[in-house]
């Protein structure tokens, strides 16, 4: 055998094949690169996840801005509705907030209105706040923004209206107090008027600006056992003031930036904490006719109505 027959026979140059192999080459590349950039991307995306919950990061967010929420708002009832959805960079969670009406959640209504907001924070924990569409002014937030003030309606205006309602009704109000009560006061108070229950506690006296509400049956995560037992008629939640307190201390200095976004300074807060001073309190399950025994009270400058209604679910 020659060296010549050692060497075998080049094929013929077929550009069709030749291009076809070009591609497959070019498509496996591309496949492998894209692959690898998905994992990458993954693991960048888990990475940055797993920073963004970190210790307890998602826990306090809820604990801290959702409460916040809460408290600046006393005009509307706050649910959480999902908690919490991270991504690389914010963590985010979801909230109903319903306006207050007369009566509570006696309407079916009630449950199933209001909207849904999202309370998000960056991934240097600064929250975006208020979102589109959210609205803070309510008639309950009309209302307390004249408390502690000698705005209308007067005691005398007061009267004249509650005399013009039926007192089987149901009415949202304010009771607004003719100098601020310390708790042992105000638990005097509400011991005596037990047919108008607080639900929200107002600890701040000022004139303007976003009152300060707290609903005395919130449940903190570090709320002792025992808080939700049965209370006798007239006694306030035993997480009333000392889970407001409780909740205050737990802000740390550098909450405020995310604090002020809602209308609350912190200094404002550790001051009403530490003051313990209720200026009002919002009742919703009130009658009319329960108002206007309480609107004699000495202890109250005036009572502001804010809505009323039928219980048209207790009619056969």
């Amino acid at each position: 055998m020659t060296e010549q027959e050692d060497i075998p026979l080049i094929p013929d140059f077929d550009p069709g094949r030749t291009r076809r192999a070009v591609r497959r080459g070019v498509l496996r590349t591309a496949l492998a690169a894209t692959v690898i950039s998905l994992v990458v991307v993954l693991l960048l995306n888990l990475g940055a996840q797993w920073i963004q919950r970190r210790g307890d990061r998602d826990d306090r967010m809820l604990d801290v801005l959702g409460t916040a929420l809460q408290v600046a708002n006393p005009g509307y009832s706050t649910d959480a509705w999902r908690c919490c959805d991270a991504t690389a960079f914010s963590l985010s969670f979801s909230m109903r907030l319903t306006p207050l009406r007369a009566g509570g959640f006696s309407s079916p209504d009630q449950v199933s209105g209001g909207a849904v907001f999202t309370v998000s924070q960056n991934q240097f924990g600064r929250v975006e706040w208020p979102p589109p569409g959210f609205i803070k002014e309510t008639p309950l937030f009309t209302a307390l923004d004249s408390v502690g003030t000698d705005a209308s309606p007067s005691k005398a205006d007061t009267k004249r209206i509650l005399d013009r309602l039926p007192e089987s009704m149901y009415a949202l109000a304010v009771v607004d107090f003719a100098k601020p009560l310390g708790e042992s006061e105000f638990s005097a108070f509400v011991r005596r008027h037990t047919a108008v229950p607080p639900e929200t506690a107002i600890y701040d006296g000022r004139i303007g600006g976003t009152p300060v509400g707290w609903r005395l049956d919130t449940v903190l995560p570090d709320a002792p056992q025992g808080d939700a037992a049965e209370l006798a008629p007239g006694e306030l939640p035993r997480n009333g003031l000392a889970g407001f307190r409780r909740w205050v201390g737990g802000l740390r200095d550098h909450d405020a930036v995310n604090l002020d976004k809602f209308g609350l300074g912190l200094e404002l807060l550790r001051k009403s904490a530490a003051d313990g001073l209720a200026y009002a309190y919002v009742t919703q399950h009130a009658r009319v006719g329960d108002l206007r025994a309480l609107i004699d009270d000495p202890q109250v400058r005036t009572i502001r109505v804010a809505d009323v209604a039928y219980d048209l679910t207790g009619l056969n």
